[in-house]
This record gives C-alpha cells, structure tokens and sequence, in this order.
C-alpha cells in the first residue's frame, strides 16, 4: 500500500486526551501503519484506524501506540472498554451504502467504512462518506479531508469516542457536515460550520426518529434522507 499525500501540520490533541497517554509514547503516523499492513502486523481493513497517533481496533479493547508496536491491554476510549460494531450498526450503514446509486454522480460518490487522512497521524475510517468528483479520481491514493463533501458516523457504543476524539479530528480538519445517527435514542445530530482552530463545530442540529437529514451536498443543492427509513 502506498501512503497518500498528507497533511503537513498534525493538529495537536486536547489536553484530556493527552492525560490519558504516556508521555513517553511516540504517535504513529500513516506512513507507519502502512508499514506495518505491509509487515502483516495489522489487518488491512476497516477493523483498524488511526486515531490521533493511536492504532485503534473497532472490535476489541487493544491498542497499538508507537513505532515500536506495543500492545496494551486496554486502549484508549473515553467510554471505557471495546467498540464493538452490532447488527443494528451494521444495518444502517448498509442502508447508507444502497443510497449509493441515488447519490452518486459524476461530481460525487458516496462510500462506506472507507479511510479519510484527516492529518499525519489522523486517518479514521467513517461509516459513511460522500467525496467530490467520481471513484476513478481515487485511482491510486487515499481520499483526504478536502475531497469530503459530508461524513457520517453511526453510533452506539461508539457514541463517545464519535462525538468526542472524532468530532474533533473531523473538525480541526475542516470537514464542512458532519453526522452522528445515535442508535442509543434513534436520532441524528448534524454538525456544521467547522471551526478548525478550535477542533469545534457550530451546536448541533437534532433530527427526531421520525424526521429528515438533509446532506448538503454543495451549490444548494442537498439529499434528503427519512431517518425512518434507516432505522432497524
């Protein structure tokens, strides 16, 4: 795998994250994670992403910190314990991933659990994304935050670490819509307005069950999705 172009100036990340590393620890970049994929030390798929320096796994508490690979028996997670990826979160991202043909167009394709390089050291894999420009203009490298049009999180147990860690990374890069669909109380929370400095998003709009999320897909124009359609 051959690591795309990235973003030069790694954002720094907030102190309460800091406290929960040693300060010892080196951060791993993707250049590094690459490598190990190469190596066959980390599966190349979507159970893994890189997370502020941190190699983090969706479905069981380990994490890997450093260019010297060390596993630790609890990883870093705001909530405590494992990500584990359930049949309803499975569900609703399969109902983003059949929104593709009605999505999709010459200008914009959607794709689902698929990487974004947010930064040196920030690569994680959203469960939904819509890019600019077609899935040919990908041919070779790695779409980064600038090619996002709208990224989507589903979340459950992930709830914390996707409106914490992730907003903030999604934010400090300066992805212009980003959503959570919350499984916990069935609705979505749209976030727009990035302000990179401060790794914040303008307060959320909060979308009932039965309402519609609009995608802002740019030039006034946008999708509309019945979240009763994507509810298990």
């Amino acid at each position: 795998m051959v690591a795309s172009t990235l973003i030069s100036d790694p954002f720094p990340l907030p102190v309460e994250w800091i406290a929960a590393r040693r300060a010892s620890e080196v951060l791993l970049t993707v250049d590094d994670v690459d490598a190990m994929m190469q190596a066959g030390i980390v599966p190349e798929d979507a159970t893994t992403e890189l997370l502020h320096g941190a190699l983090l796994y969706t479905d069981r508490a380990t994490a890997i910190h450093g260019a010297g690979a060390r596993l630790h028996a609890e990883r870093f997670d705001p909530k405590g314990g494992g990500i584990v990826e359930g049949p309803d979160h499975n569900y609703v991202v399969s109902g983003f991933a059949e929104l593709a043909p009605r999505i999709n167009s010459p200008h914009r394709h959607l794709r689902t659990q698929s990487t974004i390089i947010c930064s040196e050291i920030h690569a994680p894999i959203p469960d939904a994304v819509i890019l600019h420009g077609p899935r040919t203009d990908y041919r070779g490298r790695r779409p980064t935050a600038a090619d996002a049009i709208v990224v989507i999180e589903v979340a459950d147990s992930s709830y914390e670490r996707d409106s914490g860690e992730k907003l903030f990374g999604y934010a400090r890069a300066g992805i212009p819509q980003y959503i959570i669909i919350n499984l916990r109380n069935r609705t979505a929370e749209e976030y727009t307005r990035p302000n990179p400095s401060a790794g914040t998003y303008a307060a959320p709009r909060i979308i009932p069950p039965d309402g519609t999320l609009e995608i802002r897909l740019g030039n006034d124009e946008s999708f509309p999705i019945a979240l009763a359609e994507l509810w298990p």
